[in-house]
């Protein structure tokens, strides 16, 4: 069921595999592969064939699920060499700089950086919006400038984009919105899960500050029933943008509508299925916890060893950019 191949610029090697566990985190990181290989009775050299910087491809039933760089490996006396690839998003985390960028939408800002980069790319959609001013003085990962022209992008078009790897090459698209989603159901593939809710990162007003010195606008807009059950719980932003009261009125109140509701997590382990990953969508029925609706999928692991998959994700209500995903 398992399939690893090692690319190499002038042929191609299956490589023999123990395990491999697939993840990755929505908007956070680069999706990744640990691989553990019994490599002392493979038949060849498997040591030297195996090295940071080479390519590797993972198929299960077939069918490609991950195509990255190795970036580092260990070996044991015990006959194991581990290692883990990451997919191209790896080159947006760990590469830092400094842009100031003018009168440019989020696709543009993405192009700069993947040309100045030399990072392989594919398809890259116009994200329509165009954003005044971005300024990163201070060393920034290239993955947090283009989260940040996300985030920009969400607050005045509500759409959501997604930046991801596929095949080797970075794609920008708008988040898809499936007709059906994967059903998740305790006796049926949950295996179990953990429930949790919080208003820690409620706002029930929030306020915020366009312009400098005298030329300052500012807007304040109020949850009253969240007020009422909660207490004032106040999110704040200085605005870089150069935006009239309407336009602010109008971010105030989509920050607001995203943040009034308190945040509710649930995570599940069971039989794994390879379409659920970071980001996507399941429906979920658990009548022991009352629980039953549309989720996101927040963070996801996948555990692949002989013919058996199991995962475990991590779900959350709510899959708008916020700024606290930026690192």
């Amino acid at each position: 069921m398992i399939e690893l191949l090692l690319v190499k610029p002038s042929y191609t090697l299956e490589i023999p595999t123990e395990s491999i566990t697939w993840s990755g985190q929505r908007f956070n990181a680069a999706r990744k592969i640990d691989v553990n290989i019994l490599y002392k009775n493979v038949g060849y050299d498997i040591l030297s064939e195996i090295e940071e910087g080479n390519t590797v491809l993972f198929k299960w039933k077939g069918v490609e699920l991950f195509r990255g760089i190795i970036f580092n490996r260990a070996i044991t006396k015990k006959g194991k060499l581990a290692f883990t690839a990451y997919d191209m998003l790896q080159y947006l985390l760990l590469n830092k700089d400094v842009y100031v960028f003018s009168k440019k939408r989020a696709d543009q800002i993405l192009l700069q950086i993947c040309k100045d980069f030399q990072i392989p790319y594919a398809e890259i959609v116009n994200t329509k919006y165009t954003i005044n001013s971005l300024v990163f003085d201070s060393e920034t990962s290239l993955y947090d400038i283009i989260l940040k022209a996300l985030i920009e992008t969400e607050k005045q078009t509500k759409k959501k984009y997604r930046v991801y790897s596929r095949l080797g090459k970075i794609y920008l698209q708008e988040w898809p919105n499936p007709t059906s989603q994967w059903v998740l159901e305790t006796g049926v593939n949950i295996e179990g899960f953990t429930y949790s809710t919080s208003i820690e990162e409620v706002a029930t007003r929030v306020k915020l500050e366009a312009g400098e010195d005298k030329k300052t606008t500012k807007v304040v807009v109020s949850d009253q029933d969240g007020i009422k059950r909660y207490g004032v719980l106040q999110y704040y932003e200085k605005v870089t943008d150069n935006l009239n009261k309407a336009q602010l009125t109008q971010r105030a109140n989509n920050l607001l509508s995203k943040k009034k509701t308190p945040k509710k997590r649930l995570s599940i382990e069971g039989l794994g299925i390879t379409e659920l990953t970071s980001g996507m969508p399941v429906y979920v029925n658990i009548p022991d916890a009352k629980l039953r609706g549309t989720y996101f999928i927040d963070s996801d692991t996948h555990t692949f060893a002989g013919r058996v998959h199991k995962m475990s994700l991590d779900l959350i209500t709510d899959n708008s950019l916020t700024e606290d995903v930026v690192l």
